[in-house]
């Protein structure tokens, strides 16, 4: 069995995750095992969400699931051409609707969202969402690769070598991690017009097309300007393997660090997200990896719970004075808020406490966030 490296309090880590995580530090061909602050079980796979492992001439297709490519990515604009405060009254019906139309397959639900968010300097549009159908569908053939090589190795099992998988499945692969980015980034570009059309950002926007929703920005560049307004975007990606010469790194809800790059770290629907980035040459030992979320505290199920039984009426009372336009013709938020609120996730000082290998960029804070689930 590898050492495993706890970038986390292992003794938090809940038994069944623990167990899961174990058993696949014992499995053959894993060299090196990581575990991060989001650490948590999986019911549909056999290992949990927010870890990190190396093989060298095998890999492990499957641990990924169905939502291959899934990450997150932020466009900011500085506050200088930032005009006023979003009017949620007047402008959240409308995003909400625009944003069925800026992809072809929506955001996808669970934990997934779209949000606008600010610091003191920057707005930031975020986008967290995968590749959807595609995603779905490479992982068929995942499982058909698996399939096929455990014929010619003779016995059930759950990994492939390398050589066995041909230059089609590669490049299906690299498609579909560039088809995630490519679907975060109408999300976050398209808000970005949206925003510039409603007069919150100083703009030309004389010069938007009327069909914008039906654009795709796959040439545009993550630093320049679009119709007068200055932007940087960036993006990391946290389900995927990433095939190189001297390994293959293998990431299951946790996030990719490259040198010098920013990543995004969503907090909660509350809390907003962090902004990181890695200290200089020493991400190396964490497998260029970090987490990819705060964390749950409380799963879905329990988090529902919590908003019936454990809050009481005020606390109720100042979610929906605060977040009103997300609640239903009822007056009560869809299960898929409840899921996401702040008391479900852990504190965001663990993220920093236990990855020493991070700095922090900026934290935000939300203005609105839309997601998907149950909307």
């Amino acid at each position: 069995m590898q050492t495993i490296a706890f970038y986390c309090d292992a003794q938090g880590i809940e038994k069944n995750a623990l167990e899961q995580l174990q058993s696949y530090a014992g499995k053959p061909h894993v060299e090196e095992i990581c575990a991060f602050t989001d650490i948590h079980y999986c019911a549909e796979k056999a290992l949990p969400v927010g870890v990190a492992f190396r093989t060298k001439d095998y890999c492990y297709p499957l641990i990924t699931g169905k939502d291959i490519g899934c990450g997150v990515m932020y466009l900011a604009v500085s506050k200088e051409d930032w005009l006023k405060p979003f009017d949620k009254q007047a402008h959240y019906p409308a995003l909400y609707h625009a944003h069925k139309a800026m992809t072809d397959d929506g955001l996808g639900g669970g934990n997934h969202f779209l949000s606008i968010e600010e610091d003191d300097a920057n707005v930031y549009i975020i986008c967290h969402t995968g590749t959807r159908d595609r995603g779905i569908a490479l992982y068929q053939e995942c499982l058909d690769q698996t399939r096929r090589f455990s014929l010619e190795y003779g016995s059930s099992v759950d990994f492939v070598h390398r050589d066995f998988l041909g230059p089609e499945f590669y490049g299906t692969y690299e498609r579909t991690l560039r088809y995630g980015y490519e679907r975060r980034k109408d999300f976050c570009v398209k808000t970005l017009l949206f925003l510039q059309q409603a007069n919150y950002v100083r703009s030309r926007k004389a010069g938007i097309r009327r069909d914008y929703l039906r654009e795709r920005f796959s040439g545009l560049e993550e630093v320049g300007a679009l119709h007068g307004t200055d932007y940087v975007m960036g993006d990391s990606i946290h389900n995927h393997l990433r095939f190189m010469d001297g390994g293959i790194v293998h990431r299951k809800g946790s996030t990719e660090l490259r040198e010098g790059k920013t990543a995004v770290i969503p907090l909660s629907m509350v809390r907003g997200s962090l902004l990181v980035k890695p200290v200089r040459g020493s991400a190396g030992a964490a497998l260029d990896s970090c987490a990819h979320g705060a964390g749950r505290r409380l799963s879905r199920f329990d988090a529902m719970k919590h908003w019936r039984t454990v809050l009481k009426e005020k606390d109720r009372k100042a979610y929906r004075v605060r977040f009103p336009e997300l609640l239903d013709r009822s007056g009560e938020f869809p299960s898929g808020y409840l899921q996401e609120f702040d008391y479900a996730y852990k504190d965001a000082s663990e993220v920093f406490r236990y990855q020493p290998h991070l700095r922090r960029v900026t934290q935000t804070v939300p203005i609105v966030t839309i997601k998907y689930s149950e909307i």
